[in-house]
């Protein structure tokens, strides 16, 4: 049986690929978003271990409040001075960066006096100390370090997007007037030349200091000496701190500059998963409905099998077979397909402003086992029905003209079960709308599970309510179209289940579109309303990238 199925399936190729197809658009966008932000984890991850690879430990400024747009407190040269005593220490430098807030940004001004940079991503000033430069996460491919007033290094990628070279002139400006500097160099941020579309300007430590108005670092590097452990330099440095100020290991202060990365990219992989888990959806309800046409047009096929000795059972395993096959080789070709699509969602990214970096892309084995589980496990399941129908069909109808299976009626048990679903399903989605203090996460999870609830619900008591729709549909048609018009409706009405079935992979479909539709229309309304609410100003002055603060000397000329 399962060669006569595997030859079957052969003979109806081009309808087994029509089929296939819904789930490889599926596969593809859950295995591309896996690829992708694997990806991106895995650059973001070297990058910032990379940063400090010769690091041991970190001292920096206790937060006050988390991400706050001033910065977190700085540390003072005289507590850098104590350190670099210390019996257990090799090396230590301050720096200026600041990957966790947006206390360091500046601009940079082309030749025309237009910003560079993207709308989407900041201009980070970081000051190096280049007498210490292996504290630093940059790395000089061209030139040397900033090391005077009125020179600075550019990142790899501005320097490429924007044309400048080493011994350009270019305008800079923090929180003053614009100042004109010497590119005396040009270096990349770990391994990638920009870091997430970011404009990067490292200056000398002085000149920084002076640019973003910072009196101390807003970390001091440290190298053990030789003998000495991570916990050992940590336990002698600490003692030194005020109570502004912490120590860190290298390790922790990676993970702590990685970690609204983490989340960004979590946020990314589960919205991208959504719209793969809608496309698996979608494609359920179209193999379904594909393999029911299939199963009523072979009746006379399987009605001969059982002629010459074939039991159900046989029967339903050469359906399943056919089916797993089409899931297997689907999700092979979702794969594939994944792996090109994740290409261009970075390159997607990149032409918004929001280039990513990547370390190559990353094919995990949780992406192809998930993959392939996931889109073999959704065709079975949809052609779990028709092949059931297939073993119902009796050995005489081989030798019947023109028969066909009988149309499947809707039970009144099956409308009970789909009006309880709905119900549950509402309660539900009502919960997650309207319920006061619900976490977000609940509240997510009550949602989609209630519209997936109410999908599946109206997919149950859709066919006894073909009959009284087509009438209503079909009677403008039946007038207007004649023959044509009757016939129509009567053959929508023939059999319900299969109108159904094929009207809900575009209900699905409409109601996505009408979704995002509302839900975006509904998050500009609302961030509108809420600024026009907190803002009594007829005009109101920021940045352009709306990243960099605004000078007060703007505030007293305006």
């Amino acid at each position: 049986m399962t060669r006569t199925a595997l030859k079957g399936l052969i003979q109806r190729k081009l309808r087994a690929v029509l089929t296939a197809l819904s789930v490889v658009l599926g596969v593809a966008m859950v295995s591309g978003t896996f690829m992708l932000t694997d990806s991106i984890e895995k650059a973001f991850d070297s990058i910032f271990t990379s940063s400090y690879s010769e690091t041991d430990a970190v001292v920096s400024g206790k937060p006050i409040v988390e991400g706050a747009t001033s910065g977190n407190p700085t540390v003072s040269p005289a507590l850098l001075a104590r350190i670099r005593v210390l019996p257990s220490v090799e090396e230590a430098a301050g720096s200026l960066l600041d990957l966790q807030t947006a206390s360091n940004t500046t601009k940079l001004i082309d030749r025309d006096g237009e910003t560079i940079g993207g709308a989407a991503a900041p201009t980070l000033g970081v000051g190096v100390d280049p007498d210490h430069p292996r504290f630093t996460p940059l790395e000089l491919t061209e030139g040397e370090w900033a090391d005077a007033p009125g020179e600075v290094v550019l990142d790899a990628g501005t320097a490429e997007d924007a044309g400048y070279a080493v011994g350009d002139r270019i305008g800079v400006s923090a929180s003053g007037p614009v100042e004109q500097f010497r590119v005396t160099g040009i270096a990349r941020f770990g391994d990638v030349d920009s870091l997430a579309g970011a404009t990067i300007a490292a200056f000398d430590l002085s000149t920084a200091q002076r640019l973003l108005r910072k009196d101390g670092y807003d970390s001091i590097s440290v190298a053990a000496r030789k003998g000495t452990s991570v916990e050992e330099l940590i336990a002698t440095i600490r003692p030194l701190l005020p109570p502004t100020a912490q120590v860190k290991s290298a390790s922790a202060s990676a993970a702590a500059d990685s970690k609204e990365v983490s989340e960004f990219v979590s946020y990314l992989r589960y919205a991208l998963l959504a719209f793969g888990g809608i496309a698996l959806f979608v494609g359920g309800f179209v193999i379904f409905n594909t393999l029911s046409i299939t199963v009523a047009q072979r009746t006379r096929e399987f009605a001969t099998l059982r002629t010459l000795g074939a039991s159900r059972r046989q029967v339903l395993a050469s359906v399943v077979v056919e089916t797993v096959t089409i899931g297997v080789l689907a999700s092979l070709a979702g794969l594939g397909l994944g792996f090109l699509l994740a290409k261009q969602l970075s390159a997607l990214f990149g032409a918004l402003g929001l280039a990513l970096p990547e370390a190559g892309t990353v094919v995990a084995v949780r992406t192809v086992v998930t993959s392939l589980l996931v889109g073999t496990t959704i065709t079975l399941l949809a052609g779990l029905v028709p092949a059931l129908r297939a073993t119902r069909v009796p050995p005489i109808a081989s030798v019947r003209e023109g028969s066909t299976m009988e149309v499947p009626r809707v039970s009144t048990r099956v409308t009970v079960v789909a009006l309880g679903l709905l119900g549950i399903a509402a309660a539900t989605l009502g919960l997650g709308l309207f319920a006061p203090g619900l976490p977000v996460q609940q509240r997510l999870l009550a949602i989609g599970g209630g519209a997936l609830g109410l999908f599946v619900g109206v997919a149950m008591v859709a066919p006894r309510l073909v009959r009284p729709l087509a009438a209503f549909v079909g009677l403008p048609a039946q007038h207007l179209g004649g023959t044509a018009g009757d016939l129509a409706r009567r053959n929508a009405v023939r059999n319900p289940g299969r109108t159904a079935s094929t009207a809900a992979a575009l209900m699905i479909g409409l109601t996505l579109v009408t979704t995002v539709a509302v839900l975006g229309q509904g998050l500009r309304t609302s961030a509108r309303e809420t600024v026009e609410r907190q803002i009594a100003a007829d005009y109101v002055v920021t940045s352009e990238n709306g990243f960099d603060g605004v000078s007060p000397e703007i505030g007293r000329r305006i």
